[in-house]
């Protein structure tokens, strides 16, 4: 989980993301230089877009679902802007950092799905926030322990979503 804290403010964003992708923004958040070769998506991306004149000027988190965030990437190529959207977060978010570029978010996104402070050290998240996987495996827990109440949330938020959410949406054509 990457936790992305308001500028200036107190609220905190939770973003479930690979092991992978996790390590893979770690490594690149100590080392913000590009590297001669690419070793990944993430850099061969960077290194094209600046091989053709392109600034990543801003990743903008744009919405949520079924647990997957998603962003629109936001680029700069003699003088004009124009966007990608519905990249998954998780890349975006590893290209951002890559780039050392703004990480922005809607208030009201923000206000629906920060983590919500339920005690001194425990913190609660949205349940459209997990994914279908963290779902049946809460799902399990919760039958298992016996916390029916639990039980029977997860799986109403199971039933409200269709293999086909777990897809992702259609990118829009990329920039020439």
């Amino acid at each position: 989980m990457l936790l992305l804290k308001e500028k200036n403010g107190e609220r905190i964003l939770p973003i479930m993301m690979s092991t992978r992708r996790a390590l893979t923004l770690m490594m690149r958040s100590r080392v913000p230089l590009p590297m001669p070769v690419a070793t990944s998506v993430p850099d061969a991306s960077l290194l094209l877009l600046r091989k053709f004149g392109i600034e990543l000027k801003r990743m903008e988190l744009t919405a949520i679902k079924d647990g997957v965030f998603f962003s629109k990437l936001v680029a700069e190529r003699d003088g004009e802007e124009k966007a990608l959207d519905f990249c998954p977060a998780n890349d975006g978010l590893v290209l951002a950092t890559m780039a050392l570029c703004p990480i922005m978010i809607e208030d009201e996104l923000l206000e629906a799905q920060y983590l919500h402070k339920t005690g001194a050290n425990t913190f609660a998240i949205n349940i459209n926030t997990l994914t279908r996987k963290m779902l049946e495996d809460a799902l399990k827990h919760a039958v298992e322990s016996e916390n029916y109440e639990a039980a029977s949330q997860l799986r109403d938020e199971l039933a409200k979503r269709t293999p086909q959410d777990d897809q992702k949406p259609e990118a829009q054509e990329p920039m020439q």
